[in-house]
């Protein structure tokens, strides 16, 4: 999908920069909070998914509120209403009349005021980890000293910011690089600062009663930065809400699952559950991982590391796509990819081999050919688990396959030694295992 054009809405003197894809009969209003920066967050391969699922069945207006993202600063002190303003000034520009809309975090603080104050223009209410009352009984000097303290960082969102926002994304330093790179193009520290002042002394309690539009929650009660006792409260303020808990911890709707929270979406928004997008195929899955890729990272430090595993994962996706295989995701300091045959997925292993020992690196592989069940951007299934397994066994620039993959290319010029029956975590019996050359 081509990413949709930037456009600008006028909001009182304010321009305020949103972008429309998609298609379908409802229209959805979105809106991620205060991270939020409508061009960068292309550059997430997990949020361009999220977002193309959602535009497979609505018009989908995402905007930037103002003093975050590609909108106009200000000045003075934010206020709910004035983000409220913001999503109206929107909806008019997009010529939309009752979407539904839907927000994260503070995010959908704002767009549940709009649907308490603009009934006739809202068709619903989606609200990811949303809360009703921030921390209103707090001192105002609190505020301000958590206000100072984050619009002074430096280092700004720091690890611990980050780790806070995507947990499972920890291990991974290209995600990390992409949602910090990305945090920084939504707001600058003092930005964030406003943010947070208006989250801690807001409180919608007394506003929520009033939502007349269908109204769902979804929150996933392993994020650890908003209790689910805080969103429960806002799911009984309001007459007639749906709650639903979703896997993950993720504070971004776009590290979650996305499959399971868009095909949750399109059931609300348009009536009809979605047909499911998994079918099992028969196929190599390849493994590849990095060894020893801490003691690299020490040694070249954050920045040099992070330069060092985009060239690699270019390498290896540009090998996977010779070879006429898919590249499902990165994993950590590795790949999976998919295969139709297994030659194919063992000559794309020696090449990734080859190509990391250019650049000093030392990669294993491990593969196993069988039923996998393919959705639309990941896969599962036993034969995953195992081919994964047997990757962790492998040896430093070490191929390792099963016994099925050796069988299905007897007859090839690929030759195998036997490494021996192994038993593999979480996976009955034993297995041959073999390394190509």
């Amino acid at each position: 999908m081509d990413r949709p054009r930037t456009r600008y809405a006028r909001s009182g003197e304010l321009a305020i920069a949103y972008q429309v894809h998609g298609s379908g009969d409802r229209d959805l209003l979105f809106n991620s909070g205060v991270a939020s920066n409508l061009e960068t967050v292309w550059n997430i391969p997990e949020a361009a998914r999220f977002f193309e699922r959602l535009g497979g069945f609505a018009r989908v207006i995402r905007f930037d509120r103002r003093d975050t993202g590609l909108s106009d600063p200000i000045r003075d002190d934010l206020t709910l209403e004035a983000h409220a303003d913001d999503a109206l000034a929107v909806i008019d520009a997009a010529g939309s009349e009752q979407p539904v809309l839907m927000g994260s975090l503070d995010g959908a603080r704002s767009l549940a005021l709009l649907a308490a104050t603009r009934p006739q223009r809202v068709g619903g209410l989606i609200a990811i980890s949303p809360w009703a009352k921030g921390l209103a009984t707090t001192t105002e000097f609190v505020v301000e000293s958590l206000e100072q303290t984050l619009a002074e960082l430096i280092d700004y969102p720091n690890a611990d910011l980050l780790r806070l926002w995507a947990p499972d994304w920890v291990d991974d330093p290209i995600r990390m690089d992409r949602l910090r790179r990305y945090m920084q193009t939504s707001a600058t520290p003092r930005q964030a600062a406003r943010i947070l002042r208006m989250q801690l002394i807001t409180d919608i309690r007394d506003v929520l009663p009033l939502v007349q539009a269908p109204t769902l929650v979804l929150h996933p009660p392993a994020l650890r930065m908003l209790p689910v006792a805080s969103v429960r409260e806002f799911v009984e303020l309001i007459p007639g809400a749906r709650y639903r808990e979703v896997s993950g911890n993720s504070a971004n709707s776009f590290a979650l699952d996305t499959e399971e929270i868009a095909g949750i979406i399109e059931e609300f928004v348009t009536g009809t559950a979605p047909a499911s997008a998994t079918k099992r195929i028969l196929a190599t899955v390849l493994f590849t991982d990095l060894v020893d890729s801490t003691r690299h990272a020490a040694r070249s430090g954050d920045r040099a590391w992070s330069g060092v595993l985009d060239r690699h994962f270019r390498d290896t996706r540009a090998a996977v796509t010779a070879l006429g295989g898919e590249t499902i995701k990165t994993t950590g300091d590795g790949v999976l990819a998919l295969f139709t045959g297994p030659g194919q997925g063992i000559r794309c292993a020696e090449q990734v081999i080859a190509d990391a020992r250019g650049m000093g690196l030392d990669v294993r592989a491990g593969l196993h050919t069988g039923e996998v069940e393919r959705s639309s951007d990941d896969v599962a299934g036993l034969a995953v688990h195992l081919a994964a397994r047997i990757m962790s066994r492998a040896e430093a620039s070490e191929i390792l396959v099963s016994g099925t993959v050796r069988d299905l290319v007897i007859g090839s010029d690929l030759t195998f030694s036997d490494r021996g029956d192994h038993e593999l975590k979480g996976i009955p019996g034993r297995w041959s295992l073999y390394t190509a050359a």
